[in-house]
Order: structure tokens, then sequence, then C-alpha cells
């Protein structure tokens, strides 16, 4: 039987990804040294995202994803979380993301 880990282990890692990625374009290289030691994909928790940036920011976050054959639904269910973290500046949650997937 699945446990809850299993379920969520790859929608958290692409989430994750997303965030990392966002977070590794958020500013640039010479300018992260007043957030050294922060993980790419925490970034966003010290430096909430402009949201009309977030496009450039989440491009090409969901192509892994979908060629690992997420539905469609799930990708744009995980897209609306990880941009609303993004602009929230509130922290990748665990158990939020299960409520998401619930939903999905």
């Amino acid at each position: 039987m699945a446990t809850a880990l299993d379920m969520t282990a790859a929608p958290e890692l692409a989430v994750l990804r997303a965030l990392e990625r966002a977070g590794n374009r958020m500013f640039p290289r010479s300018e992260r040294a007043r957030l050294k030691g922060v993980p790419p994909w925490e970034i966003y928790i010290h430096l909430p995202a402009d949201p009309g940036r977030l496009d450039d920011l989440l491009s090409g976050a969901w192509d892994l994803p979908a060629v690992a054959g997420f539905p469609e639904n799930l990708i744009s269910a995980l897209d609306a979380y990880t941009r609303t973290l993004l602009v929230s500046g509130h922290a990748f949650d665990r158990d939020d993301l299960q409520r998401v997937l619930a939903r999905h």
C-alpha cells in the first residue's frame, strides 16, 4: 500500500524543482551574496517574487513533469500552488501540497 509520502514524492520534487528554477532566476548571481547559504528553492521566502515575472521565473519548470506523464490538470494545480508560494513568500509545506493534490 502506498503511503502519503509515496503519493506526494514526485509532485513534491516537481514543485521544489520549480521553486529552485525560480530562485535561480530571481536576481543576478552577483547579487546572491546577501542570501548566501539559502538554497535556491527557498530564496522566495526571503524575497517574494514579483507577480509580473512569474511566467519568466517558471519558464520550462513543468517540462520534465509533462515528459514524465503528469496529467495536465496536475501540472496546472502544481503550477498554481507554486505561483502562490512565490508571490506570498510562504514556505513550502508538504501538508499544503497534499491538500492541493487531494482536490485533483
